[in-house]
């Protein structure tokens, strides 16, 4: 290959790595300002949700599948008794396993079928919801656990959405009068790190950025809280005029 011919397809690739370089870059060419904004409301929850265990136990699989019906019945009727509609219950099959026994039983087996089904409840009378966790808790159920939310979820969230937006974008106003400049429009917007966009700025939920629904550490409270935090958060670039 001539000298002359070896040394443009040098330059003609550095050129190209050089574009490369500068499409790879994670800052707009313009000037700009990056802020953020945050919102947060502690409301009144109107909703619980309650999970826990069922189990059954016996040297035949039909005994223990039977019983373990009976004890869903059981709790069927009492959640019925404190208004809660069957479209709110949901359970399943969760294990089904045969375990060792220290001593032989009855009938001389040496093993057992163990059988355990989950359920979880929506309860959307909370005046229900005390007397209510304290009889499941006398059903001896396991892995008991319980939140709280808000029917208007969406609607709270949003409104939060909205109010952390302006923050954002009064702290750049801010900023840039700061420097003799003016705010010009959003050129990008993330709930996350700009420089990681599928990081939540806030650890959240399914919704993106919305502050879980409040869980209690133990099945012995049975209060339902007075509040429980909503919290939205908002990353953004302005371009500077």
């Amino acid at each position: 290959m001539p000298m002359l011919k070896r040394v443009r397809c040098a330059l003609a690739l550095m050129g190209l790595l050089g574009s490369l370089a500068v499409d790879a870059s994670p800052l707009p060419a313009h000037p700009f300002v990056s802020t953020s904004g945050k919102a947060q409301q502690w409301l009144a929850p109107d909703l619980g949700e309650m999970q826990f265990e069922t189990g059954a136990q016996h040297g035949d699989s039909a005994t223990a599948a039977a019983a373990l019906d009976a004890k869903g019945g059981a709790l069927l009727a009492l959640l019925a008794r404190h208004g809660v509609a069957p479209a709110d219950i949901e359970c399943f099959e969760l294990e089904k396993k045969t375990v060792a026994l220290s001593q032989p039983a009855a009938d001389g087996s040496n093993q057992a079928y163990v059988l355990t089904r989950h359920y979880r409840v929506t309860v959307r009378d909370l005046r229900q919801w005390p007397e209510l966790a304290q009889a499941l808790v006398a059903q001896e159920v396991d892995s008991f656990g319980v939140s709280f939310d808000r029917s208007d979820r969406d609607q709270v969230n949003a409104q939060l959405m909205a109010e952390a937006a302006r923050a954002a974008r009064g702290h750049g106003q801010q900023l840039a009068a700061a420097f003799g400049r003016k705010l010009g429009p959003a050129v990008a917007i993330a709930r996350g790190p700009l420089d990681r966009i599928a990081a939540p700025f806030l650890s959240g939920g399914s919704d993106g950025g919305a502050q879980p629904a409040s869980r209690l550490p133990a099945a012995s409270n049975y209060a339902v809280p007075s509040s429980i935090p909503f919290a939205q958060a908002v990353n953004a670039i302005f371009r500077l005029q």
